[in-house]
């Protein structure tokens, strides 16, 4: 990869096909040049090359509610397909979305605005291609994106926890789980901005259930 390809994913323009090299090259790269850009910008002379905030990983649900739904979603994966941010089974032999593409993302600033910490992850293995992650400020949907989808809605900032093992947005864990269509079974990741289940933006709390995004580091 070139230089010119890892600044420009860097500045933000994270919507860029990368199909001259594999995906955990191009993930590794961008990381590079991601850390290079923050050590400059912080006047700290050398990147930490070490920054854990850039260690790609995935999402996999974890869901305490003592009611029914929780079976459907606890223990399951986060996938990308449509523009959204969908459950799916973590066994790939009983995946439901043969479109699904597994959450594969890691931290990054973003570009637009207070410069605060972004979320981007693959869309897709071949070409493989960066999206920034961000809630859709109507719907509270977890969706991805370019930086021109995205940078009128909720972008960040987001974080871990203190222990580092799962998601936050804007320093909680206010995400939820809502199926698309009442009893449909299929579940669609949502920022809880309200704290009130969704409420607010569907009319009702039914088919609503609070999970947690859990880091599961990956293996460049």
């Amino acid at each position: 990869m070139d230089l010119l390809g890892v600044v420009g994913v860097s500045a933000g323009a994270v919507a860029i096909p990368l199909s001259a090299v594999s995906a955990s090259t191009a993930v590794a790269a961008i990381s590079q040049g991601a850390s290079q850009q923050s050590g400059a910008a912080q006047g700290g002379g050398e990147p930490a090359k070490d920054d854990p905030r850039l260690a790609k990983f995935s999402l996999k649900v974890s869901c305490e509610d003592p009611g029914p739904l929780r079976k459907q979603v606890d223990g399951t994966i986060v996938v990308l397909r449509n523009k959204k941010l969908y459950l799916d089974d973590s066994d790939p032999a009983h995946r439901t979305f043969e479109d699904g593409h597994p959450f594969s993302g890691f931290f990054i600033d973003y570009p637009v605005g207070k410069k605060e910490l972004g979320l981007v992850s693959t869309i897709s293995k071949d070409p493989p291609e960066l999206n920034w992650i961000y809630a859709d400020a109507n719907t509270l949907e977890l969706k991805y994106g370019n930086k021109t989808a995205s940078q009128d809605h909720i972008p960040g900032p987001w974080d871990w926890t203190d222990d580092q093992t799962a998601l936050t947005l804007d320093g909680w864990e206010g995400f939820v789980a809502a199926e698309e269509e009442p009893g449909s079974g299929v579940w669609v990741v949502h920022y809880d901005r309200d704290d009130d289940h969704l409420r607010r933006v569907r009319g009702s709390k039914d088919g609503v259930v609070e999970i947690g995004l859990e880091r599961r580091i990956l293996k460049l």
